[in-house]
């Protein structure tokens, strides 16, 4: 006869966390897999891949890029507004 898991016993919980995944389980002392009203206890969790800062990036370093060039050409305006 199988025991209930809410007796305590003593177990181990486990958990393995990735970047696009959390995987989990639950053994007994021996690592044999713990059981839950029939069902084993572990599983994965899967999550949609992440998105990364590098668009977002680019796009803020090329926007500092024309902002520099757009001042440079202003200060030459100015200095050269004379002889301009």
């Amino acid at each position: 006869m199988e025991k209930k898991f809410d007796e305590f016993d003593d177990y181990y919980f486990g958990c393995d966390i990735g970047t696009d995944s959390v995987g989990w389980a639950v053994t007994t002392m021996d690592y044999k897999i713990k059981r839950f009203k029939s069902n084993a206890m572990w599983g994965v969790r899967l999550y949609n891949e992440s998105n990364t800062a590098e668009g977002r990036r680019m796009y803020r370093t090329a926007t500092r890029r024309l902002d520099r060039k757009v001042q440079r050409i202003a200060w030459l305006q100015m200095l050269f507004d004379r002889e301009i």
